[in-house]
């Protein structure tokens, strides 16, 4: 199935495909070698599937400060259940790191995974000792679940946070609906 990206907004960020001009941003980040592998992987993902990481772009400035996006969608069936499951994941170049750019990307996300392109579920998973990114996690409504086995080893390493559609819709009217009175 092939999948359609949209752009995002958020208040600070605006969210977009990576293009292959985006080079001399993403080389910032962990090199020019890293830059030109990642943003391969980007667009073959954009053309074989229609979907990838969006790039992270300040509004104020045009500078892209990070990725967020689906690694992966898929269907589970659980409990003779169909289940549309999103995996997330992000990153924030260290410069921009602690001023809540990572959470407000994936809260985007998680609106776009679950409006435009109806999941029913959206998953992401972190190393215990990744407490910045569990706290993403959970900042953007991921409740924790279970320790899972992490890709390629035999013991469970990581820490698998999910949440579900009516979870994200509930707490989104919470959050319009503001803080209930005694």
């Amino acid at each position: 199935m092939l999948l359609k990206m949209s752009e995002l907004e958020t208040g600070r960020l605006r969210l977009r495909e990576f293009r292959q001009t985006d080079l001399a941003d993403v080389a910032l980040w962990e090199g020019t070698l890293h830059a030109e592998k990642f943003l391969e992987f980007c667009l073959q993902s954009y053309r074989e599937w229609g979907m990838g990481p969006w790039a992270m772009l300040l509004k104020e400035t045009g500078v892209i400060v990070g990725n967020c996006g689906f690694c992966r969608i898929r269907y589970d069936r659980t409990l003779g259940t169909f289940e549309y499951c999103g995996e997330v994941n992000y990153y924030v170049a260290g410069q921009y790191r602690g001023e809540g750019l990572a959470t407000e990307a994936l809260r985007a996300v998680l609106k776009f995974g679950f409006g435009d392109i109806k999941l029913t579920r959206i998953q992401g998973r972190c190393t215990p000792e990744n407490v910045s990114s569990e706290r993403v996690m959970q900042k953007a409504g991921l409740k924790f679940e279970r320790m899972i086995v992490a890709a390629g080893e035999g013991s469970p390493q990581d820490k698998l946070y999910a949440i579900t559609r009516e979870e994200f819709q509930a707490s989104v009217s919470l959050s319009r609906s503001g803080p209930a009175s005694c």
